[in-house]
């Protein structure tokens, strides 16, 4: 290898596509209603969840609840007739799903490559720890990266884009003289946090957004999982491993 690096990586919609369990879970709780823009249904979805997220987080609402009120603010934002009762099954629904999730074969590969090529490797993640925590046990992520190594906002106490959390990554990783790469969906949160903490970046935008007006451009910018794959495997020639 030509680099020393080490990679951390976030979870939802990073290492699978969220969009996918979302809007199958609002479809079947409509009772198989289509949603007219499943791209507009994903970005206010995200905007509303963000925001009872910090509701959460300072206590002023009790986790279900918040999940309730995501979603009921987003079909109100949408003018999409939706009851508490369909809320309630959505998020079921939703919960359900993601007792499935699956690495596709582009990041295995990727994982076990970066194992074998001993690069230290984990994840930062907002949000309930036991939660975020069961996601990575599902997906089999203790295959590769210690549960040490995986920092969820509510253990920690901070969340990304502090820079803090970033450099609990960093002790926790055990990180000296190597190049880190923050891989992430979000622009706010994954890359301008990760670049303010002297991080490189690599932007899983599998939607297309546009990059913010006056932004920085991260280092790397993928919209698929193979990209992902390429992008990865050529840090310091992986493809040798």
């Amino acid at each position: 290898m030509t680099d020393k690096i080490a990679l951390v990586f976030d979870i939802d919609d990073t290492l699978y596509r969220q969009i996918d369990l979302l809007q199958s879970a609002c479809e079947e709780a409509m009772g198989g209603k289509k949603l007219p823009d499943p791209e507009l249904f994903y970005q206010t979805f995200g905007k509303r969840s963000y925001e009872m997220f910090l509701e959460s987080s300072a206590g002023r609402m009790e986790l279900h609840q918040s999940r309730i009120c995501r979603i009921m603010k987003t079909m109100e934002d949408l003018q999409i007739p939706f009851t508490e009762e369909m809320a309630e099954d959505f998020q079921r629904r939703y919960k359900e799903k993601q007792q499935n999730l699956k690495l596709s074969p582009a990041l295995a590969e990727i994982l076990e490559r970066c194992k074998s090529a001993g690069i230290r490797m984990g994840v930062i993640s907002n949000g309930p720890d036991q939660h975020q925590k069961e996601k990575c046990h599902i997906m089999g992520l203790e295959q590769w990266i210690p549960m040490e190594h995986v920092l969820v906002s509510e253990g920690v106490g901070c969340a990304k884009p502090e820079s803090e959390i970033f450099r609990m990554a960093e002790q926790r990783l055990g990180i000296t003289d190597e190049t880190v790469y923050m891989i992430g969906d979000s622009f706010a949160n994954d890359m301008a946090g990760a670049m303010n903490a002297g991080w490189k970046t690599i932007w899983v935008n599998y939607h297309g957004y546009k990059l913010p007006e006056g932004a920085k451009k991260p280092d790397y910018q993928v919209k698929t999982q193979e990209e992902l794959r390429n992008v990865i495997l050529g840090l310091g020639d992986l493809r040798t491993f």
